[in-house]
């Protein structure tokens, strides 16, 4: 079977990246493609996938919908001339309007019904749904999609990718750090995804705040920050050498194997660092999110949304031996209990012999 598999952003490349390893074993022809957004051409470049970039990320509400029309024109080309019969991808605009247009079944991976606004234009064009059962059914309604379409794995998506993160003392070494160190990760939130542009608050203030407030208070570790975009860097600026900002690309899975202690305001770091083992606090400013409130539930996961708090709780934990190696046996039964979501969409699809 000929199929094609979008990727637009680091978690769909770490996901959706082994599904296509897996799918081409099993026989399939697999066309790979992805947008041009910093993260996600590193991560495909380091993974050593080869994909198609078509079209770029934008920050702008105007910028995204001209950039959509665009790209839908473009993959609905590719797919017609490389004879697509199936497309697999999280929820994609470009992607599963394409496969509607040209009837060609379209297979949507999401763990984010929160993400209203991609989802409502991708979901209800799917064939098949596959999702995390940690989401009750009942979540996707709002997207007309029957039951009867959503197929549930016992799973976090994570899981594909997290059981093979290992420290890289040479990765920490590029990067300033001491392999030895006690580190605090310290991820921005994605305030240009469309479901947190228009939200009010002071939000987009944490990230920096909580640095300044982790160093008042003397953290007794190296503060790494992970900004997504320019705008990110320029507010950690007035903070340059007290913290590390890494100039170059770096893969997040083996920087929290060597983190003492994270701090998230997106989704997919937070979600890896918590089945790490790893004590994690999340700010995420439109959660709790379903999947965040799994790992609350399994008591890896705290939620904390100012700084001050955000702060003692974070240095508390670096002194609590005890409560680091609890959050590591936690989130080794809990992995454990887990099957693997790529061999479920694999054996849906079936064998391309």
């Amino acid at each position: 079977m000929r199929i094609l598999i979008d990727m637009l952003t680091p978690k769909q490349v770490l996901f959706l990246g082994e599904l296509s390893n897996r799918l081409e074993k099993a026989g399939h022809r697999v066309v790979k493609v992805t947008r041009s957004f910093a993260e996600t051409v590193k991560l495909l470049r380091m993974r050593k996938i080869k994909a198609e970039v078509i079209g770029t990320h934008r920050t702008t509400l105007d910028g995204k919908l001209r950039e959509s029309l665009i790209r839908t024109a473009r993959i609905a080309r590719l797919m017609r001339d490389k004879r697509i019969e199936l497309v697999v991808a999280y929820p994609s605009v470009e992607a599963s309007r394409s496969a509607f247009g040209l009837r060609i079944p379209y297979y949507c991976v999401s763990d984010s019904p929160h993400a209203e606004e991609v989802s409502r234009l991708s979901i209800p064009l799917a064939s098949k749904l596959f999702s995390p059962a940690v989401i009750p059914l009942e979540d996707w309604n709002r997207y007309c999609l029957p039951p009867s379409k959503i197929i549930q794995y016992d799973a976090l998506d994570p899981y594909v990718w997290v059981r093979d993160a290992r420290p890289d003392p040479e990765m920490l070494k590029r990067h300033g750090l001491k392999p030895a160190s006690r580190i605090v990760t310290l991820r921005i939130e994605e305030s240009f995804a469309a479901y947190l542009m228009n939200m009010p608050g002071d939000w987009r203030t944490l990230g920096p705040r909580i640095a300044e407030e982790l160093l008042s208070r003397g953290c007794p570790a190296e503060i790494v920050v992970l900004p997504r975009y320019r705008e990110h860097h320029a507010a950690f600026r007035r903070l340059r050498g007290r913290i590390i900002l890494p100039k170059a690309f770096i893969y997040g899975p083996s920087l929290l194997a060597s983190t003492s202690v994270f701090i998230g305001g997106g989704g997919t770091m937070t979600a890896e660092a918590a089945m790490m083992g790893i004590p994690a606090i999340s700010y995420f400013p439109a959660g709790p999110t379903r999947v965040e409130a799994f790992l609350q539930q399994s008591h890896l996961l705290a939620r904390i949304q100012d700084p001050e708090s955000i702060a003692e709780q974070a240095i508390d934990w670096l002194e609590d031996d005890a409560h680091r190696n609890e959050c590591r046996a936690r989130a080794q039964r809990l992995m454990e209990g887990m099957e693997d979501p790529i061999e479920k969409i694999v054996d849906n699809i079936g064998s391309g012999a």
